[in-house]
């Protein structure tokens, strides 16, 4: 008999779904992926198929692991975080999963937040500001009002992770990292549910699953999944982590102080605390190591920002290197056009559910050059806002930040982080931290962890980019006309979403 050596992680992200598989030593073995398709029913929706979903996982799940099925001893999730799902008595789907950048609760929302007595109120005790992305309640809410059908076949309430640990082991449940987002506990004390708050939302504390550990057992794959999916009956299956919280893990941040940004199609940076003093401006969540806690600087399409302008602004162009080959023939500044990310509202630092994207600064000799250049320099203002929020709340001043993720590879993007954080900027070698993390999370299930110092984590650096000092003095004056656009347009945004949005609503009814 073979050692059980390999550990499956398996990232599900919003446009698409990774799955590595590693040694228990971390040495990548074989790694593969799909797409995932997000709908938009309407223009301030998101939706997950989620049977689709599990279909095509089940077939890159028994591929991968295809010669080398008798090595697995575990496997665990990393999922983009809230994906909200509804559960029925037998654990089935009964309606898509509502993805994190979904935005039909905001007037949930606001109602809750009344409730709480305020904004204010509402983070002092949940540790989070309110939005359709931190506040699942919402979202349920949301589903009661509009979907009664659907609604009368609830029985629970997870995440994308408690769908396929439940179809997996036939075991529903929900754990701190994504947790954190639902409005429905004290992050402080992110392993329980709490009754205050289920009472105001006038919820059941039923329709809540239990929470556990990200680092224990869920349960172990049943016999027909097992069949299915190629591997033995009873692998041990670890619910895993959000995101981010599975990348922390898979990057060694366990300590006070660490930081890490990981670029993707939305973008975070993340502060580890061992106390938690939160910011208004992060969404904070427990971590996967108990009595530390992760603040996340979290912008929803910074890459997504990317593929919305290849997609709809510039579809000539055939992909990423020639945008950036276009951008780079516009000067720094991009002949003074500017453009805020708020496609889909934002979340860090302004969480406002009704911001809209934005170019700024156009004349009639600006080029489509400018724009694509504007569009990297927006996102990369963006994050600098976030990341020096941080930086002055905890009082951290590391020598370099540490960056992950698809969007490495593009040199301008990481050049403009150097010059407008003005920090060097030096990359891991690693695309798949989350489902490394989430691999070391079926570990610990598995048994082949048992500590939090017991683990491999991800060292193979890469690049190193300095900032340029004269590029970090131009960005450093630059900055500050960008950083003034949001709040002088707040008002003017919510007008024209509140118009779009009541006209989407009309369009609906009139078709029923």
């Amino acid at each position: 008999m073979k050692d059980k050596d390999l550990l499956l992680g398996i990232d599900a992200g919003s446009t698409g779904t990774k799955l590595s598989l590693f040694t228990t030593e971390g040495e990548l073995l074989r790694e593969t992926s799909f797409q995932v398709v997000i709908s938009r029913p309407e223009r301030n929706e998101a939706e997950l198929d989620l049977e689709d979903f599990f279909g095509n996982l089940t077939k890159e799940i028994r591929a991968i692991v295809d010669g080398v099925a008798d090595r697995v001893a575990g496997l665990g999730f990393s999922v983009a975080n809230p994906t909200v799902v509804f559960f029925d008595k037998d654990m089935e789907a009964v309606r898509p999963g509502i993805a994190y950048f979904d935005n039909r609760s905001v007037k949930e929302v606001a109602d809750f937040v009344e409730r709480f007595g305020g904004a204010n109120m509402y983070f002092g005790r949940v540790g989070n500001n309110p939005s359709p992305s931190t506040c699942v309640a919402a979202t349920i809410q949301w589903v009661r009002t509009h979907e009664p059908e659907v609604w009368a076949e609830v029985d629970k309430v997870g995440f994308l992770n408690s769908y396929l640990g439940a179809k997996m082991t036939g075991v529903l449940a929900c754990e701190p990292t994504t947790a954190s987002y639902s409005g429905l506990l004290r992050i402080k004390k992110p392993y329980a549910w709490e009754h205050r708050f289920t009472e105001l939302y006038d919820l059941s504390d039923d329709l809540l699953p239990p929470l556990i550990s990200c680092m224990d057992k869920l349960g172990g794959l049943k016999a027909d999944v097992a069949r299915a999916l190629g591997l033995a009956e009873g692998t041990p299956v670890s619910l895993g982590a959000a995101d981010t919280a599975a990348s922390s893990i898979a990057m060694g941040v366990r300590r006070h102080g660490d930081v890490f940004q990981s670029m993707g199609t939305s973008e975070v940076i993340v502060f580890c605390l061992n106390n938690p003093n939160f910011s208004p401006a992060f969404m904070n969540r427990g971590h996967v190591i108990p009595g530390l806690w992760l603040s996340n600087g979290a912008m929803s399409m910074a890459g997504g920002s990317i593929r919305w302008f290849l997609t709809n602004i510039a579809p000539d162009l055939k992909n990423e290197v020639e945008m950036e080959a276009l951008a780079e023939q516009s000067p720094r500044g991009a002949n003074g056009v500017m453009y805020v990310p708020y496609l889909c509202g934002e979340r860090s630092p302004i969480f406002d559910a009704k911001a809209l994207g934005l170019f700024f600064g156009i004349t009639a000799n600006t080029t489509k050059a400018d724009l694509a250049r504007a569009v990297y320099e927006g996102v990369a203002l963006a994050m600098n806002q976030i990341y020096q929020i941080g930086k002055d709340r905890w009082d951290v001043d590391p020598p370099y930040v540490i960056c992950i993720g698809g969007a490495t590879k593009s040199k301008l993007s990481l050049q403009l982080r150097a010059n407008i954080q003005n920090i060097p900027i030096h990359t891991v070698n690693v695309s798949n931290a989350a489902a490394f993390g989430a691999a070391i999370l079926g570990g610990f299930a598995s048994g082949a962890y048992k500590d939090i110092w017991d683990f491999p984590v991800v060292e193979n650096y890469d690049q190193y980019i300095e900032p340029d000092p004269y590029d970090a003095m131009f960005y450093m004056r630059y900055k500050k006309i960008y950083d003034a656009l949001y709040p002088a347009l707040k008002e003017n945004m919510h007008d024209s979403y509140d118009y779009a949005y009541s006209s989407s609503i009309k369009k609906r009814e009139a078709a029923l």
